[in-house]
C-alpha cells in the first residue's frame, strides 16, 4: 500500500515571504517603541527645564521680598534710605548672619550689560571709618532678563498713587517689580512687596 499524502513528511522551515513579514513587523514595533521612548524623554526634559526655571524664579522672588520688606527708614537729615528709578533700586536693608544676628547693608538692584539681574551690596555703617571695607559684593539673582521696571506706591502731593521715581525720605507703601524676559515663552507675575517699616502713611 502506497503511503497517503497525509503521511508524507512536511518541511519545518519558513518561506522567504514569512521571514520578510516577520522582519517587517519587528521593524515597525521597534520604530514605534523608539518613538514612544523619544517622546517620553523629550517630555521629561521639557518638564525638568520648566521646573528648573520655576525654581530659579522662586529663589529670585524670595530674595527680593526679603531685602525690600526689611528696608530701613531714613535717618534725620540724611538722604533717603530707599530711592529708585524705573529701572533700578537702592536701599538700606539687613541680612541674617550666623547665630541669628543681623547687620545693615546698602544694596542696589538692576540689570547689567549681560541681561542679568544683579544685587550689589556691602555692609552699611552709620559712621564710616577710613578702614571700612567699601568694596561691593555682587550676586546674580536672575539671567536672561530683557528689562526690569520698578514702581512705587505712596503719597504724591495730596493723593496716593504709583510712581516711577521715588526720592521721598519715607518708605513707599508698596514696591512693584515687572520683568520682561529674553524669550517670549518665559513669564513671571509682577512682584509686589510692602516694606515692613513703611507704616500706614507715606
Amino acid at each position: 500500500m502506497t503511503p497517503s499524502e497525509h503521511d508524507a513528511p512536511s518541511d519545518a522551515g519558513f518561506t522567504l515571504l514569512e521571514i520578510l513579514v516577520v522582519t517587517m513587523v519587528f521593524g515597525l514595533l521597534s520604530v514605534a517603541l523608539w518613538e514612544g521612548l523619544s517622546v517620553g524623554t523629550r517630555g521629561w526634559a521639557t518638564q525638568q527645564k520648566l521646573y528648573d526655571h520655576s525654581a530659579e524664579l522662586e529663589d529670585m522672588e524670595n530674595a527680593l521680598r526679603r531685602i525690600i520688606a526689611r528696608a530701613e527708614t531714613s535717618d534725620t537729615g540724611q538722604p533717603p534710605a530707599l530711592s529708585g528709578a524705573s529701572d533700578r533700586l537702592r536701599l538700606i536693608s539687613w541680612l541674617p548672619e550666623d547665630g541669628g544676628y543681623h547687620h545693615d547693608i546698602e544694596a542696589g538692584l538692576g540689570l547689567n550689560a549681560q541681561h542679568q539681574l544683579v544685587l550689589r551690596w556691602r555692609a552699611f555703617r552709620r559712621a564710616r571709618c577710613p578702614t571700612d571695607d567699601t568694596s561691593f559684593h555682587e550676586e546674580i539673582l536672575l539671567r536672561n532678563v530683557r528689562a526690569i521696571s520698578f514702581q512705587y506706591y505712596g503719597r504724591k502731593g495730596e493723593v496716593h498713587g504709583w510712581q516711577d521715581i521715588w526720592r521721598s525720605p519715607s518708605l513707599p507703601l508698596l514696591v512693584k517689580i515687572h520683568f520682561t524676559f529674553m524669550t517670549p515663552d518665559r513669564a513671571w507675575p509682577d512682584i509686589s512687596v510692602r516694606p515692613l517699616m513703611s507704616g500706614g502713611e507715606s
